[in-house]
């Protein structure tokens, strides 16, 4: 089968290569590294390219998912499109993201990559293809697939130009069973953990179950339902290369020999084959993020019984110390009350006694010999009386500034 004569551009680095029996790359042509690569054209460039190869319309909408991005949902868009002329003039454009091992040795091993597509077919079967941030693997089909003469008896037809189509979309989809099996060994690993966790009690054999497992989780779903729209994405764009093959097929004046058709169908099947299985993976890992929360839930519940448990006990000890204080207090409190009685007995006692210290100091004088004789008695009475009661008058008076708080020294300043 011969593919006529074809020329083929990349927009990375703005470089046209030419052939017609075989496709010869530069050598100093670079493929993309990164996931979200740039285009590295200018936009007179890029618009000259347009008017010069008469690109349609619907081609801006497969550029326009190219670009800045910080994440895999920026300008997340897969999209098909395609225009007949002739049985034999068509123009067919779209945009494929696929998953590709990255080999940077850190981090996710796998990055989403992304490749615009553009086919402008001649009546004179001459095509001009355009790539958009191509992959290696995906140069080296294209160029093995140019570079061969056909073997097939068959006459070509009209669609068997879309063939070339078929290399490029299996290439796209050919690591579709190593992601899956890694996305499968990611989930394993955090199901063991959850399957094989203790509830009530943690043991040194049990996993370290953390918030961050729940986290990853997540993560990982997220991954998981990009990749079911990137294979939905590719669905769609073999579904859009099939219906082109059929409208070609249908239009030609010769029955189409190419076995473009059935290939175009064993990779809509394998995709569904991969779609189930990532639906799988989704699911399950929806049970254990579920099942995870749960069980650091219980956990955490757990502990919080515990601490409040502890916490009550700590109030009830306190509750308790602090009415053994209130009776302390009380008891201190009476004490005192019953001292300060006391002390107030003793010093009416005190005062008592300093009041008659006079009379009894000058009843001791009057008792001793010194007033024995019977002639004086009454005079001695008069004088007992008359020394005693001026002495209790100042005594009393003395008592009197004590009570009052007043210091003798003060007194003394006062009256001398």
């Amino acid at each position: 089968m011969s593919y006529g004569q074809s020329r083929m551009m990349s927009l990375k680095n703005c470089l046209l290569t030419e052939s017609f029996s075989q496709v010869r790359w530069s050598e100093s042509m670079e493929f993309n590294i990164f996931s979200w690569s740039h285009l590295s054209i200018t936009e007179p460039a890029f618009r000259k390219l347009l008017a010069g190869l008469k690109i349609f319309t619907p081609f801006l909408r497969v550029v326009h998912a190219f670009g800045k991005k910080t994440n895999d949902k920026q300008r997340a868009r897969d999209s098909a499109y395609h225009r007949v002329q002739t049985p034999s003039a068509y123009e067919f454009c779209y945009n494929i993201r696929y998953f590709e091992l990255n080999g940077r040795g850190r981090g996710n091993p796998w990055s989403l990559r992304q490749t615009g597509v553009y086919q402008r077919c001649l009546s004179n079967q001459q095509s001009a293809w355009l790539l958009l941030t191509y992959s290696s693997y995906i140069v080296d089909r294209l160029s093995a697939a140019l570079g061969e003469e056909s073997s097939s008896t068959c006459e070509p037809c009209e669609a068997s130009s879309l063939l070339l189509h078929f290399f490029i979309l299996s290439a796209a989809t050919r690591s579709w069973g190593q992601y899956i099996e890694d996305m499968r060994r990611r989930v394993m690993l955090f199901e063991e953990k959850a399957y094989s966790s203790r509830v009530d009690k943690i043991y040194l054999d049990d996993y370290e179950l953390l918030f961050s497992d729940i986290q990853k989780m997540v993560s990982l779903g997220g991954t998981l339902a990009i990749t079911r729209t990137v294979i939905t994405g590719q669905r769609d764009t073999i579904s859009k290369c099939g219906d082109l093959h059929a409208e070609l097929h249908k239009r030609g004046p010769r029955r189409c020999g190419c076995d473009t058709a059935n290939a175009l169908g064993l990779l809509k099947a394998d995709l569904h084959h991969y779609n189930g299985a990532i639906v799988d993976l989704t699911q399950a890992t929806t049970k254990i993020t579920q099942l995870l929360s749960a069980i650091l839930a219980t956990r955490a519940n757990d502990k919080s019984q515990i601490t409040i448990a502890t916490i009550e006990t700590g109030i009830a000890g306190l509750q308790l110390q602090s009415r053994q204080t209130s009776q302390d207090t009380a008891s201190s409190l009476q004490i005192t009350t019953q001292g300060h009685k006391d002390a107030i007995i003793i010093k009416t006692l005190a005062q008592i006694a300093t009041m008659f210290l006079p009379a009894s100091l000058i009843a001791s004088l009057f008792s001793s010999t010194i007033f024995g004789s019977s002639s004086n008695r009454t005079s001695a009475v008069i004088l007992y009386f008359a020394i005693t009661l001026p002495l209790l008058l100042v005594t009393l008076l003395f008592l009197i500034f004590l009570e009052k708080g007043w210091s003798v020294g003060r007194w003394f300043r006062q009256f001398l």
